[in-house]
Parts: C-alpha cells; structure tokens; sequence
C-alpha cells in the first residue's frame, strides 16, 4: 500500500511474507553465522539448522558444557560448528566471541547474526510478597535485573557489534545482505501480567528492531544491504519452560516446539525479500512452522495489533490471552520460579 502523502519513509510499509513459497537454504553455505544462546533451545536448533546448509556457525553462550556438546555433535557429522564461551552482559566477553567467529569462516568475516539468548522472567508479585512486614524500620532490596540485562542489554550488545563487524567485513558491490535476525517473543505483543521483566525486554528488543528495520543502507554505500527480521515465539518446550510447562497447559495455554522457531528463523535467513517483518511463531500442527505468520507489525496492520488479536481469535497462540488474567499474576509459575 502506498503510504499517505507529507509522512516520513518510517511509514513504508514492506512486502508482507508469503509463507506458500518454499525455502531455499543453498544461499547460505560457506556464511559466516554468529548464534547467540545457542547451546540449547531455540538457539541450539537455529545452529544445527544453520551448520546442515553448510554455514560456519559460531555458538556464543555462557554454557559451556552444552555449547561444546552441541559442537562437536555437529562437527562429528561433517559440519562446521564452534563454541566460545560468552557472558552475553559483558560486552568484551561477546566483543571475544565475535572475534572468534571472524577468525572461524574461511571468509574472515560475519553475514549472519541470530541474537536469541534469553532467560525467562519472573513476577513481581514477589517484590510484594517478600517485604518484610514484620519490621517497619527495614530497608527496600535491590531488585534483581539478571533478565533485562541479558534479555535486553545482552542484545543492544550483540546488535551493536554485528553493524560493527558487518560494517568492517562488508565486500564492496557484494549484493547479498548482511542481516541481524532478533528474537523477541509474543509477549512483546501481549501482557503477561506482572512478569514485567519479561514483558519488558521483549517489548525492549521489539522496539530496537523498529528504530532499526527500514536502515537498508546502514553500512553504507556499495555495501551489502543491511536486513533485519524479528521473530516472536508463543510458549515454546525449551529447558526454559520445563517447570513452567504443566501449570501453564493446565491453564490451556498451547506450547510449541524448537522446530517452529527454526522454520521461521530459516525463512528469514534465506529469502533476501524478506525484511522488516515479524514472524510470529505458532505451534505447528502438520509439520514445523506451518501455522507461522506475518505479524504485520507496521502502520498496516496497526502495529501488529491486528494479526496477534487475529492469532488468538483464530486458535493459532490458543490460551495467550489468558497471560494477561490477574489471576495468572497472582498465582502463575514464575512467581514459583522466583523463589528458587
């Protein structure tokens, strides 16, 4: 749709993902990839996606007894993977792990970066419950910020040395982009109440990826065009949400698997049309990633209002709306998780 006379190019609304196209992952063999969090999860399936197309994939993540597993199980099968151990809020610590990834690609440079670290959060409702009521003269604690730091400064990090690096290694008249893929969540999009850290580093790297998406030309003249896509998962069966899981079932809330996540990551890295775009990611049902979405988080599609009210309507993120209940503030899992 052509935007509205007098408003600024922010308002350009890119073509919206046919997902009825089949992907094509031959355009990313001898890449340079760099997976952040990806010793497990969502990260680790991102990697081993990443590696059977024949990219260099260099895993970043404090994990080092999983990182080095998901390694050399790829390695042992002929690809080309490695691990560096990562504390994703120190930024000499990744600023280490991206130099590794140079060094790693026979190219000596990095095309790909998938920033998909994160912890899950906890509920606020424990900054209330804990209070010492019993002394009226006691002190208020510093409340932790463990998951902002990682799930937030740990990606404007991570974004911020990719531009860097992809700046650095870009090839002159190279027409092949260089691209950042971001994870955020659907409670970027939808309240889950009180686990206000949660909610607001995805919010957080949601509006990162706005101020940034339409920046095709960052790194700069006759230079590789500069991509940026957003995935945001509902629930998904990671070790994040292991003990999570049962309460939030039994609440009707519908979890998915690490192979969605992966069908849509693959689809953004493969397909060069594809940018500023929000995929969000459902439960499979036939095969992985077949009920995906365009969020259409733009000015089109009020900002992605419409399609996530549109996903729950439908059934696709069946249960997410009950996130927002004040119940399941009052007496959700992660006020249980808070406490171990």
């Amino acid at each position: 749709m052509p935007v509205p006379a007098g408003l600024p190019e922010t308002f350009y609304c890119t073509e919206k993902i046919d997902f009825s196209k089949d992907v094509d992952a031959s355009n990313l063999k001898g890449k340079s990839v760099v997976v952040t969090g990806g010793a497990n999860g969502l990260g680790a399936g991102s990697v081993k996606a990443f590696a059977e197309a024949g990219a260099y994939v260099t895993i970043l993540d404090i994990n080092e007894e999983q990182g080095n597993a998901v390694s050399h199980t790829l390695n042992a099968a002929g690809h080309h993977v490695q691990f560096t151990k990562t504390d994703m809020t120190s930024f000499s610590s990744q600023t280490a792990g991206f130099k590794s990834a140079l060094s790693f690609a026979p190219s000596k440079s990095i095309d790909i970066v998938l920033a998909s670290a994160g912890l899950s959060g906890t509920s606020i409702k424990t900054w209330v419950d804990n209070l010492p009521t019993s002394q009226p003269d006691a002190e208020p604690e510093l409340p932790t910020t463990v998951v902002i730091d990682v799930n937030l400064m740990g990606v404007y990090y991570t974004a911020h040395l990719a531009l860097f690096y992809f700046k650095q290694t870009a090839t002159s008249g190279d027409a092949a982009s260089k691209q950042l893929i971001l994870i955020s969540s659907l409670a970027g999009y939808v309240t889950l109440s009180n686990v206000a850290d949660y909610n607001a580093s995805k919010y957080g790297v949601r509006g990162f990826w706005r101020a940034i998406r339409q920046s095709r030309q960052i790194l700069g003249p006759d230079t590789p065009p500069f991509r940026t896509n957003l995935i945001a998962p509902t629930f998904m069966r990671t070790n994040m949400t292991t003990d999570v899981e049962p309460a939030l079932t039994a609440m009707g809330i519908e979890f998915g698997a690490v192979e969605d996540v992966v069908a849509g990551i693959m689809r953004v890295a493969c397909d060069e049309s594809i940018y500023g775009r929000t995929v969000a990611i459902a439960a499979g049902k036939e095969a992985p990633g077949d009920r995906n979405w365009d969020l259409c988080d733009d000015w089109e599609g009020l900002d992605g209002g419409r399609d996530t009210l549109g996903g729950i309507t439908d059934g696709r993120i069946r249960g997410l709306e009950l996130c927002g209940l004040g119940n399941y503030g009052r007496d959700n899992p992660f006020r249980e998780m808070a406490r171990k």
